[in-house]
């Protein structure tokens, strides 16, 4: 291993402070969550901060460790404290901070091949790990799989200087990473046959033994803060088996390849495609086996499981970034300015643009937004589906009460109320007469959104533009 300097260089300090920028301006503008869970697991059990109590959160986990959820609760807290009261900024300040931890993984990225004697797929890493537009948004959403990221990363990271070295030091804190990064996302635990694996391949039966006594010592550890805040000895995570083992059959079903079409996609073809003649893929294996087992893994592990949703692969994005890097720095070499580079730098700059645009799920946020600033409305008719989620977290004050209905009472379409609105998604215009009624606003989905719902309507129908409608005669 190399260590010239432990400092990165001018062009590695422009592009990590590049990435932390996108990052917390996508955290400002784009305020809106990516699925529902994490609004319903996260969001709604620390925002608004002053209206929740860590008891509420503990007993409310369900199926989820009450950790991640009280380090959120916890930020919003300080944020609170730092005189931060409007809900919505509240949340701003959580993915901020999100953001700011997501940048471990991109730092562990360019230290990773600095101190391995690769500068060049270094910077490779910043930027797709930096500034890869997935990357960016996706690591200020606050997602269990978001928070596990960078904790993988640094496990994949410390398991290759574990082989590059011998020292057991970095194996014990591939480890401890990972009974970390298992914490958030269960699934992370996979990993752990990697790690045993490492010092049998190499017959280092004292190695074996310190990463064992590591993990035993982590589960214990993390099995009593369970006992401790919940009363049972791993009892999220027992619970969590147990759901999934008697609910399976209850869920989707996604195609074994599925996540490999997405990865795939992640790579932003055609800009990786190339036959890498001169590539040195002796050399590439030997130096990163250990990070291309633990991405393995884990992919394998999530194919064979017949559920599957996107956001699952949050977790090892980082390292699929790490993995990528060697390659993009290959290409750049051999033509730096070529149509590759533009197609990166063009597809990200555009996708972040429109990112940043619109928040995600504003159809949704927009109009619970709106009535903070309308009490008078104090009921609301939605006729359904048309909000599939209420997402009150995003106001401090008191939202109107949530009705839904198929069809409007007949009392509200003879005496309109000024105190009563109506929500109803465009795919349901066609189902409700509203005479006396004018409408008020209307709160449609970004045009990324947009285009997911043109890639795939039937399961996007909820991101659709919501119409509020108020009396004619009310303001």
């Amino acid at each position: 291993m190399t260590n010239n300097s432990p400092f990165p260089s001018r062009a590695a300090w422009t592009l990590l402070a590049l990435a932390l920028f996108l990052r917390l301006a996508v955290a400002w503008w784009n305020y809106g969550f990516l699925a529902l869970d994490d609004y319903t697991d996260i969001i709604v059990s620390a925002v608004p901060s002053q209206q929740v109590d860590a008891h509420t959160v503990i007993e409310t986990s369900g199926l989820r460790s009450p950790i991640p959820r009280l380090a959120m609760l916890g930020l919003a807290r300080v944020g609170l404290t730092l005189g931060i009261d409007d809900s919505l900024n509240q949340i701003r300040w959580m993915y901020a901070w999100l953001g700011l931890f997501s940048m471990v993984a991109v730092a562990g990225g360019w230290w990773l091949f600095h101190h391995l004697g690769r500068p060049d797929w270094g910077l490779h890493a910043i930027v797709w790990g930096g500034l890869h537009f997935l990357a960016v948004y996706v690591s200020t959403r606050a997602l269990i799989e978001n928070m596990a990221a960078p904790l993988l990363l640094l496990t994949g990271v410390a398991s290759v200087c574990y082989v590059q070295t011998g020292r057991r030091g970095w194996l014990a804190g591939a480890m401890a990473a990972l009974v970390l990064a298992s914490v958030f996302r269960f699934q992370a635990g996979a990993g752990v046959v990697v790690l045993l694996a490492l010092p049998v391949i190499r017959r280092q039966w004292g190695d074996l033994i310190v990463v064992l006594a590591v993990g035993l010592a982590g589960f214990l550890l993390t099995g009593w803060v369970d006992w401790w805040l919940r009363g049972g000895f791993h009892i999220s995570l027992r619970l969590y088996l147990d759901f999934n083992i008697s609910q399976s059959s209850s869920f989707s079903v996604s195609p074994w390849y599925n996540y490999t079409l997405l990865l795939l996609a992640v790579s932003l073809p055609p800009v990786l495609v190339s036959r890498y003649r001169g590539f040195d893929w002796r050399a590439y294996l030997r130096l990163l086996w250990p990070t291309i087992a633990l991405f393995g893994v884990f992919v394998i592990v999530h194919s064979m499981i017949p559920h599957k949703e996107d956001r699952f692969m949050a977790p090892i994005m980082p390292l699929f970034f790490v993995l990528l890097a060697p390659l993009s720095a290959h290409l750049w070499r051999a033509r730096p300015r070529g149509w590759r580079t533009l197609s990166f730098v063009a597809i990200n700059a555009i996708m972040i643009v429109l990112l940043v645009a619109v928040p995600a799920q504003y159809n949704v946020i927009g109009p619970v937004r709106y009535f903070r600033t309308h009490p008078t409305i104090t009921r609301v008719w939605a006729i359904q589906p048309s909000m599939e989620a209420w997402p009150v977290a995003y106001s401090e004050r008191p939202s109107p009460v949530l009705e839904r209905v198929d069809t409007l009472p007949q009392w509200l379409r003879e005496r309109p109320s000024c105190s009563e609105g109506i929500v109803v998604r465009s795919d349901a215009l066609d189902r409700v007469q509203l005479d006396g009624y004018r409408e008020a606003a209307v709160f449609g989905p970004g045009i990324p959104e947009r285009l997911v719902i043109m890639i795939n309507p039937k399961h996007n129908t909820r991101r659709k533009p919501i119409h509020l409608f108020v009396p004619a005669g009310c303001s």
